[in-house]
């Protein structure tokens, strides 16, 4: 099954055996062998009880809280960290050549992904603007590869970004989705909102991979490690925001999946309606199991934690020459 959502008010699931029983309103929705749950996210309004969370830890089944903006909030279970790892993580980001290259490689990374989506665009739309980004970006990917000052590396991450977004109306269906540059907190309008979304989702799936390898999100190579508390979950999410969330977003708007009026504006922002979450729940899941040739035939979700576990690895790795 993958991921078990309870964001709506009135949902609740128990234990029942070996099976998680799902209700809404006091009416039983759906019935889940415990086996097939990889993790369950919930929100404040719905509930969980006691003997579901203590059988779905036994099983090392991650638990995620979420917000009322869908930014995780906490979150428990999973496989426990060794204190070898924790050590060797430590050393491996003490090691300024070593955090250097592989900020490196996740900066120029992300830029050859942004510049990928400009380019399929550029093509099937016959768009001159995004060839043009494209081609800045590509500049830029260059001279990325040869940057060794990781503050340097942030400021061209900025500069790549905003060309990225400037180039993103042309992405879109101007006539129906509104695009005035990239807005997080608060989101200005339904796309921003959608990507906001897809981030959050992947900051969880990030957490779950490496809470699967046993690594330390709060120690990272890239983002500040100043008292934060995600900085490897958030140096990971740039390797997949656009092959993952942003080719979701996109699918989403162009497919006709939601519309503009499925949002509302409240306090905090632009924010997908109540009673169409489940429908992003449905469509992220399916979008998140799909094969990709590009992946060797794996889905998104394989495909990310495939390359957490290559990550992993390669701290491995880092450690045995050390102590060679």
């Amino acid at each position: 099954m993958g991921t078990l959502y309870l964001l709506s008010e009135g949902s609740m699931a128990r234990k029942d055996g070996s099976r998680i029983v799902v209700e809404k309103d006091g009416e039983i929705v759906n019935r889940i062998p415990i086996r097939v749950i990889d993790s369950v996210v919930l929100q404040k309004n719905a509930q969980i009880t006691t003997q579901a969370i203590f059988d779905l830890l036994d099983k090392h089944v991650p638990i995620f809280y979420l917000d009322g903006t869908w930014e995780i909030m906490g979150w428990m279970g999973g496989k426990s960290q060794t204190g070898t790892r924790l050590l060797l993580q430590v050393d491996c980001f003490r090691d300024r050549e070593w955090q250097s290259a592989m900020a490196r490689e996740v900066v120029a990374e992300k830029i050859r992904n942004q510049q990928r989506i400009l380019r399929q665009y550029a093509h099937t739309r016959k768009e001159d603007e995004l060839q043009r980004a494209a081609e800045e970006l590509e500049k830029l990917w260059k001279k990325a590869g040869g940057v060794t000052d990781i503050q340097q590396m942030r400021g061209m991450e900025g500069m790549a970004s905003r060309v990225y977004f400037q180039a993103f109306p042309k992405l879109l269906n101007q006539e129906t989705w509104s695009w005035k540059g990239r807005s997080q907190h608060p989101a200005k309008d339904p796309v921003n909102a959608m990507l906001n979304y897809g981030y959050a989702f992947l900051a969880r799936e990030v957490r779950m991979a490496l809470v699967m390898v046993g690594l330390d999100e709060r120690i990272g190579f890239f983002h500040a490690n100043n008292g934060r508390k995600d900085s490897l979950t958030f140096d990971l999410i740039e390797l997949f925001r656009q092959t993952v969330i942003d080719r979701f977003v996109l699918d989403l708007v162009n497919r006709k999946s939601f519309k503009p009026q499925d949002f509302e504006m409240t306090k905090q922002g632009c924010r997908l309606r109540e009673e169409c979450r489940p429908l992003w729940c449905a469509r992220y899941e399916e979008y998140m199991a799909k094969p990709y040739r590009e992946y060797d035939e794996q889905n998104s979700r394989q495909m990310l934690q495939h390359r957490v576990r290559k990550f992993a690895d390669h701290l491995t790795e880092y450690g045995k020459v050390q102590k060679g």
